[in-house]
């Protein structure tokens, strides 16, 4: 079944269709869902977890932020799996995203007409939707310390290096004190050959780590996939788990779900990372 953005974007001028994310709307229907689809999930379903707990935490809804939304999964998410009022979650939530088909998709399935401020669970995270390429304009719109929660998920890679740092900053300058910071993209051995067509540049562990670092502080970080044969060549891996449990494991869950489980304790080696990041003092 070919995703909705291949069909959308086939009507337009393909240059206008930057973003490639991955489409896992129908993953479930083949029952074949690959491990970075798996991940994919597993990052929209935490983060939207998050806003639930941080909500009640703060005793108020969130002013909430996103670069490279995307079709917004993470609001998707929060709508669609969790039984709360909505508007007790998110006070507010800004998106930006280089792809204009990424809104078309949004209309596409959603089914509410054509103006997408009109689309009715929009309306319930009172969410605005803009066209922006952080990457050539890293400034946000936004007061100093005005947003609690913000994330990126998959969009570093997409550009390039040099381009990254002044929109990481601007996250630390429009966080709140007591605010968090998402980002996950993967994770490179520092060669950035043979990168897949849509990555620009891929960072390293420990390179990106120094970066977020700067700005933030870092509360957590964890392995989102992994390729089997290096994580059984991992010694940590090799002293906490048994060939018999792995073997359980793939077993009971199979090998896509184990690279995803696997890789949770081991970020430094694994194929993408997830930063849980808080404001820092200083900033």
């Amino acid at each position: 079944m070919p995703s909705i953005r291949k069909k959308l974007t086939a009507e337009q001028n393909p240059n206008e269709c930057k973003n490639t994310r991955m489409n896992i709307s129908h993953a479930g229907v083949f029952a074949n869902f690959r491990p970075d689809e798996i991940a994919h999930m597993s990052r929209y379903e935490k983060i939207a977890s998050y806003l639930v707990d941080d909500a009640k935490r703060k005793g108020r809804p969130l002013d909430t932020l996103e670069i490279g939304c995307g079709e917004v999964w993470v609001l998707r998410t929060l709508y669609k799996s969790f039984v709360v009022k909505k508007s007790d979650v998110v006070a507010s939530y800004w998106g930006y995203d280089i792809d204009p088909a990424s809104f078309q998709e949004i209309r596409y399935w959603s089914g509410d007409g054509c103006d997408l401020e009109d689309t009715t669970w929009i309306k319930n995270f009172n969410a605005t939707l803009e066209i922006k390429d952080v990457s050539v304009d890293p400034i946000l719109p936004h007061e100093d310390e005005s947003i609690d929660v913000a994330w990126s998920t998959e969009v570093i890679e997409h550009m390039p290096r040099e381009a990254v740092e002044p929109w990481i900053a601007e996250l630390s300058r429009v966080l709140r004190k007591d605010g968090t910071v998402f980002i996950s993209t993967p994770n490179h051995d520092g060669s950035n050959d043979k990168l897949p067509e849509d990555h620009i540049y891929e960072w390293g562990f420990l390179e990106l780590k120094e970066l977020l670092e700067k700005y933030f502080n870092l509360e957590s970080v964890v392995g989102v996939f992994t390729q089997m044969r290096k994580f059984n060549q991992s010694q940590n891996a090799k002293e906490i788990w048994t060939k018999e449990q792995l073997s359980m494991l793939e077993e009971r869950f199979g090998r896509q779900f184990l690279r995803v489980a696997a890789a949770t304790f081991y970020p430094e080696t694994s194929n993408n990372c997830f930063w849980r990041l808080s404001k820092k003092d200083s900033a």
